[in-house]
């Protein structure tokens, strides 16, 4: 009789890892009957207030991200980790996976460490075009990284890296980019906790056009902190705006959009792509390696996206791309077109049946050791 597949994914901290991470493991629920699968993410994460509310199984690490950090509490973060790492070994042994993936971020590496250190297979999933901290230490240790755009593969060993697509959680795919006639439909995105600068730059934007008579329609993630801010803002705005903190369904958010002004994270560079929806990207300019830029600049090469720059003159600059692709609505429905042209639809499937296939491969190198000599 076949043993139960077991996996442990881990990933959280920031939506951008949490949100993939959930999608493989419900992938692979939903291909096997018999596996069981345990989510692992970190106490000060979102995820600590997203996982009580799934019905998923989970643990929580108390481990927190040291990079740009003081010394002191870097060394904080040391001494967590040590203590995450201890706890990590211990869900290995009681849970017994056939594999362990990691989604990426400071949540995710306790239970990596803790998985190779143990021998248990490995596989690594990196959302960006340039690699995060813990997958470049890692990443020699994995079996597999999965990855979301080819761009990242360089980093990598050539033979242990597949190009699978970040995987998202629509529960339904977006209609394709269709005619665009009557109020431009504009969707804001600054990410899972919103983006202060970003939020600033497009309210500035949209009170320049509104001095110039051009109206749109506005739905507008703010992130919790700017959410009552945001709304006072747009009180005197003519045109149709909807202000929200956090949106759920971003598939429907993506549906009911001509238009996207985005941050360039992994996951939001995907789903406007997986969306076939024109964007204007402005990343987040003071990530090490640009790494939003990074991201954004596949879209924008392909001609699905434009780039604007969050300087000082983000508001006017926003506004001017707003204005000519306004008057030129021709151009969004190639846009989307080519935007989509990049997508990769199937990206949960491709990474959980390769975690079937590592973990039946480790399995049966376990039983070749296993045998007597003939």
């Amino acid at each position: 009789m076949t043993a139960a597949f077991k996996a442990i994914i881990a990933g959280g901290g920031t939506g951008g890892h949490l949100f993939p991470a959930v999608a493989v493991g419900e992938e692979i629920l939903r291909v096997r009957s018999d596996t069981e699968v345990l989510f692992v993410g970190a106490s000060t994460g979102m995820e600590a207030s997203w996982f009580p509310r799934s019905g998923l199984r989970y643990e929580l690490l108390e481990v927190r991200g040291f990079a740009g950090k003081s010394p002191l509490m870097r060394l904080r973060a040391i001494r967590e980790f040590v203590r995450a790492l201890t706890r990590a070994r211990s869900l290995l042994r009681i849970f017994g996976p056939s594999v362990v993936v990691s989604a990426g971020g400071y949540a995710s590496a306790p239970i990596a460490a803790a998985a190779i250190m143990a021998g248990i297979p490995l596989i690594l999933m990196e959302q960006n075009t340039r690699p995060g901290l813990v997958n470049r230490m890692l990443w020699r240790f994995a079996r597999k990284i999965c990855v979301g755009f080819a761009d990242a593969a360089a980093a990598f060993g050539p033979s242990k890296v597949e190009v699978t697509g970040n995987p998202v959680r629509f529960s339904k795919m977006p209609e394709p980019a269709r005619q665009h006639s009557g109020l431009l439909k504009v969707l804001v995105l600054g990410g899972s906790s919103g983006a202060h600068r970003l939020n600033l730059g497009v309210l500035s934007a949209f009170k320049i056009l509104r001095e110039q008579s051009l109206k749109v329609s506005i739905t507008h993630q703010t992130g919790d902190a700017d959410a009552a801010m945001v709304e006072q803002a747009y009180r005197n705005y003519c045109g149709h705006v909807t202000v929200v903190p956090f949106i759920e369904d971003v598939a429907a958010a993506l549906d009911g959009s001509d238009l996207v002004i985005a941050r360039a994270g992994a996951m939001t560079v995907s789903e406007i792509a997986l969306a076939g929806r024109p964007a204007i990207f402005v990343p987040y300019p003071f990530h090490r390696d640009h790494q939003q830029e990074h991201n954004a600049r596949v879209l924008v090469r392909a001609g699905g996206a434009v780039l604007v720059n969050d300087d000082q003159n983000l508001g006017e600059n926003l506004a001017g791309k707003l204005q000519r692709l306004n008057a030129r609505r021709e151009c969004l429905q190639e846009m989307g077109r080519s935007a989509h042209r990049m997508a990769i639809s199937d990206a949960a499937k491709r990474i959980a049946e390769l975690c079937f296939r590592v973990a039946e491969n480790d399995a049966s190198i376990g039983r070749h050791r296993m045998e007597p000599a003939a």
